[in-house]
């Protein structure tokens, strides 16, 4: 569950650096977009004032008053009207020698004028709003968004352009993500689940076997209550007939490494006199008394007096075997058993296996080609041997080899 944790707690904390743009974010990009609209693409703030990124108030202030005389209403009204009186130097066709007059052209109308003085009006405000952002607390928001790039308008707001990622990138997410964190839940779930089934049926056995969760017999004579109440019948107790038992893989293995012990110390026990004495271990089967329970499933559950349980299952030939339940012997899942991990090293393998044997498939035959079935000999006399025990004679005519 722990992981399942972190996750949530990134998640959270992804969802927290997503935060919606204030109020004055939104004046920075409705000015950015009137300057690149009127003055050009990719003009800044400081363009538009004549100054540099890392100019100082003092700077931003004097570059302000120096553009507003340039930028102002008036004076913009004057030099629009004065644009459209222009000297011509080029004298007319047919009078060379008569000297360069000035064209007048025909003076604007009133409405110009004021659509003229309109947009020097605008542009004059624009400039008075840009300075008051590079000199007041926006100018660190304004630089910061220059530096990771301005959202753009998507009809209702401003957002960033998004990835869009190919088929191909979809499909190697989404098999990272199912392949590698789905995959790696479920089975730490599973795997959790069966341990807990496990510790479950233990407990449930012991305490029907001998009456608490622990596992482990009372006192006969003491323990009134628990002989009351824990009382089976003689045919559910009973002692391994013949001294022999079934044992799982696991108790065999215990028991081969216990025997190897056994030997070692029976030779140091010969080698050092009979009075050494001997240590026996403990057998890795039921120990002590035992009693039959079935648990709520219908399997038979058999149970020691130091509190083992075991399954006790028929096979079809009526042979009874044991198996110790130990919620121990559960691996704990990994991340490498998961299909992101375990694809790859089949697919390697299945490649390296494929190109190994094509080129011991080459080999084999070329070792047939050159074989001892394909090769030709020639004795002393000329004659030559062939492999299928045929001879064919070599002689020379007219001083060349014939055969």
């Amino acid at each position: 569950m722990r992981i399942w944790l972190y996750i949530i707690l990134a998640s959270s904390a992804l969802l927290g650096l997503v935060s919606s743009f204030t109020k004055e974010d939104y004046e920075i990009f409705r000015l950015r977009d009137e300057l690149e609209a009127t003055e050009g693409k990719e003009v800044t703030f400081y363009d538009f004032l004549g100054v540099k990124s890392s100019a100082s108030q003092d700077e931003i202030g004097k570059a302000y008053r120096t553009m507003s005389r340039k930028m102002h209403p008036d004076k913009a009204k004057q030099s629009f009207i004065a644009s459209r009186a222009k000297a011509t130097s080029k004298p007319q066709i047919g009078q060379k020698n008569k000297k360069p007059s000035v064209h007048v052209n025909k003076t604007p109308s009133e409405r110009e004028i004021q659509a003229e003085v309109k947009k020097a009006s605008e542009r004059y405000a624009r400039l008075g709003v840009v300075t008051e952002i590079l000199k007041g607390s926006s100018r660190e928001r304004y630089d910061y968004f220059m530096s990771n790039g301005f959202p753009s308008w998507r009809g209702t707001g401003y957002y960033y352009a998004r990835f869009r990622p190919g088929l191909g990138t979809v499909l190697v997410g989404l098999f990272a993500f199912g392949g590698g964190l789905v995959h790696y839940g479920a089975m730490y779930l599973s795997w959790k689940r069966q341990r807990t089934f496990v510790e479950q049926l233990i407990q449930d056995s012991r305490k029907a076997a001998w009456g608490n969760d622990s596992g482990i017999r009372g006192i006969p004579g003491v323990d009134g209550a628990m002989a009351g109440t824990t009382a089976t019948p003689p045919s559910q107790t009973f002692v391994r007939e013949n001294g022999a038992a079934v044992l799982n893989r696991r108790q065999k293995r215990m028991q081969e490494k216990e025997n190897k012990k056994e030997d070692k110390k029976s030779k140091v026990a010969k080698r050092s006199g009979t009075s050494t004495p001997i240590e026996i271990e403990p057998d890795p089967g039921p120990q002590g008394v035992r009693r039959k329970v079935q648990a709520p499933n219908g399997k038979v559950m058999i149970v020691d007096s130091v509190g083992n349980v075991y399954l006790e299952e028929e096979d079809e030939d009526g042979t009874k075997q044991e198996f110790l339940l130990d919620p121990d012997e559960l691996p704990q899942p990994t991340f490498g058993q998961t299909v992101l991990f375990r694809l790859p090293v089949w697919t390697y393998s299945t490649l390296k296996s494929w190109i190994t044997g094509v080129q011991a498939h080459h080999e084999q035959a070329e070792v047939v080609g050159l074989g001892p079935n394909n090769r030709e000999e020639t004795d002393a006399g000329g004659t030559q041997i062939l492999t299928n025990g045929s001879a064919r004679n070599r002689g020379k005519k007219n001083g060349k080899l014939h055969a």
